[in-house]
């Protein structure tokens, strides 16, 4: 048995959560992994994962197999990241977190660009719209949208984001054009859930700040079935001009009171203040700041 490649296998799973999850994340099959898994207990005499018809769980012996192998594996990564550096390559491995629409639609084409220019580098990207904990979830960098909270980080203004109201042209011929942002009163309003302010928008009125709340006629967690809802003619929709501009193109939603702005969202890079910087990681962050200082978006 191969013992770095079992811990790498028994890594993955607990990671994954599944030993199918586990067996996607490597690239190999099941059965692959299955028998890793029963090879690693069977040599070390202990159970390191209680199996359940719902969900895989650490056992006690496989907490602590996890956290020296966890270590270990690292340290051998950094290992060789760091002689790959001597010779001038950059390699290693990197853990990435951004927001899922925001990464889906706007970080494959840069980070295309960095995987060509780093080959030995693998980047693995991991979508969600919660906060992760970068430090608690083992992420090297994470892309964060809107305000931040305090903490011990490192926060890299990435871009601002403007934003609109949006609407389809079959909804505003059915219900009317808004004039004002206190006539959204009287219209269907989409709300995305995990907007921390809740189901209200803010405009600038007269210079000043003013939010508006409103009951939403669909609430969705998800920004890309906010844009679709909103082009289908359910209601309207804030969101960034990222999701709305192509269906503005398309001529399937067009923007709504432009006299009254929306806030825009201010994107940060956040990673961990540390006494040496990996090369992989500065690389990644300066390509990120270059590619979206150019951005049309780009405050």
């Amino acid at each position: 048995m191969d013992r770095l490649q079992a811990m790498q296998v028994f890594r993955a799973v607990v990671e994954a959560g599944s030993f199918a999850g586990g067996a996607r994340r490597l690239g190999v099959s099941n059965a692959m992994v299955s028998k890793q898994i029963s090879r690693l207990e069977e040599s070390l005499g202990v159970r390191l994962l209680a199996r359940t018809t719902r969900r895989l769980q650490l056992t006690a012996e496989g907490e602590r197999y996890l956290t020296t192998t966890a270590r270990l594996l690292d340290e051998l990564d950094e290992l060789e990241a760091g002689l790959g550096e001597q010779r001038g390559e950059i390699r290693g491995r990197l853990r990435l977190s951004a927001p899922m629409d925001f990464g889906a639609q706007a970080l494959m084409v840069v980070l295309d660009a960095f995987e060509q220019a780093h080959p030995a580098v693998t980047l693995e990207l991991v979508l969600e719209d919660r906060h992760v904990d970068l430090l608690a979830e083992d992420y090297d960098l994470v892309v964060r949208i809107g305000a931040l909270e305090d903490s011990s980080l490192i926060a890299r203004p990435l871009m601002r984001m403007p934003c609109y109201l949006y609407g389809a042209p079959d909804y505003l011929r059915r219900h009317g054009i808004p004039d004002h942002p206190q006539a959204l009163k009287h219209h269907r309003c989409l709300h995305y859930t995990l907007a921390r302010q809740g189901p209200q928008w803010t405009f600038e009125v007269d210079g000043e700040p003013q939010r508006v709340r409103f009951r939403p006629a669909l609430a969705c967690n998800n920004g890309r079935a906010l844009i679709e809802a909103a082009a289908l003619g359910m209601g309207l929709v804030v969101k960034p001009a990222f999701l709305g501009e192509p269906e503005v193109a398309a001529g399937r939603l067009v923007r709504l009171l432009e006299a009254f702005p929306v806030p825009a969202l201010d994107v940060h890079l956040l990673y961990a203040e540390r006494d040496f910087m990996p090369a992989r990681l500065r690389a990644l962050i300066e390509t990120l700041l270059t590619h979206f200082a150019g951005s049309p978006t780009h405050a």
